[in-house]
């Protein structure tokens, strides 16, 4: 049965797919647009909109998840 299996999967391992919205998202916050496939969008979409949404506010918990998720001190 599929329960719970929405996501793609992208033909790529859990640490390829991770490392790979990780790498995605900090480009498009650097640049604003990036070019890619549907399927990877769709997914990025998934990946980057509670980032936006969290670091909105400025406290001490949203500020350490965010910096976890996007691996990088440059944003």
């Amino acid at each position: 049965m599929r329960h719970n299996k929405k996501f793609n999967h992208l033909s790529r391992t859990a640490s390829h797919r991770k490392s790979m919205l990780a790498n995605m998202a900090i480009s498009l916050i650097m640049h604003k647009r990036i070019t890619t496939t549907l399927a990877k969008a769709k997914a990025l979409k998934k990946y980057v909109e509670p980032l936006i949404t969290r670091s909105k506010e400025d406290t001490p918990t949203h500020v350490v998840w965010c910096s976890a998720i996007s691996r990088t001190s440059m944003l």
